[in-house]
């Protein structure tokens, strides 16, 4: 079986051939393939080893990364709209310029020096999950959930607006000019910055 057949059932959003297609071979893999400019929809991707990929100006609409092998992939400048990653190996990935809305990022199994900067994340869910040497550079995150996220990570220029955080734990976290407004608490090392925005 080719890549390109898995590639062509992900983005038709056809599910039944992408179940049939991974179910047929055990050992699919779409391994260092690039991705331009895909339009995704609701289908579920799985049972696909995605290491080394590259997905750039893709939007992926209900899309549903589960339990997928991302290591050392590479997202730049994509949309994800209601999507969700669980279960999912994120280790040595890296997120640029990344655009996330209603989205989720749950139970990630690996997520060491994964790579997030210049993302905005809107009523979006990160839960359950363990930074190892992560880097989170130049990111908003507005409304949605952080809930039982902790670990070793670098956080630069991140900010936090009427975020819902529930055990955000960042002690052994290095911050710089991280912010929190409006958030049902403040982790540490987040400044607190409350009142109106002023344009300069």
């Amino acid at each position: 079986m080719s890549s390109k057949e898995i590639i062509k059932a992900i983005e038709s959003s056809d599910n039944g051939t992408f179940d049939a297609l991974v179910q047929k071979d055990k050992s699919a893999s779409l391994d260092s393939a690039s991705l331009k400019s895909l339009q995704v929809g609701a289908i579920r991707i799985h049972s696909v080893d995605c290491k080394n990929t590259e997905w750039e100006a893709c939007l992926f609409d209900g899309t549903a990364f589960d339990g997928v092998d991302l290591q050392g992939a590479y997202f730049n400048g994509c949309t994800f709209h209601e999507c969700e990653f669980r279960n999912a190996i994120l280790a040595e990935a890296s997120f640029d310029g990344c655009v996330w809305q209603k989205s989720a990022i749950r139970e990630a199994e690996d997520l060491e020096a994964v790579e997030f900067s210049n993302c905005q994340f809107k009523a979006c869910d990160l839960e359950d999950l363990n930074l190892v040497d992560g880097v989170l550079e130049s990111l908003t995150i507005t409304e949605g959930t952080i809930r039982n996220v902790d670990g070793i990570a670098e956080l630069k220029s991140v900010v936090l607006r009427n975020v819902d955080i529930d055990n955000f734990d960042t002690s052994e976290m290095t911050l710089t000019a991280c912010t929190s407004s409006g958030c049902t608490q403040v982790p540490r090392g987040f400044a607190t910055c409350e009142g109106r925005r002023r344009r300069v």
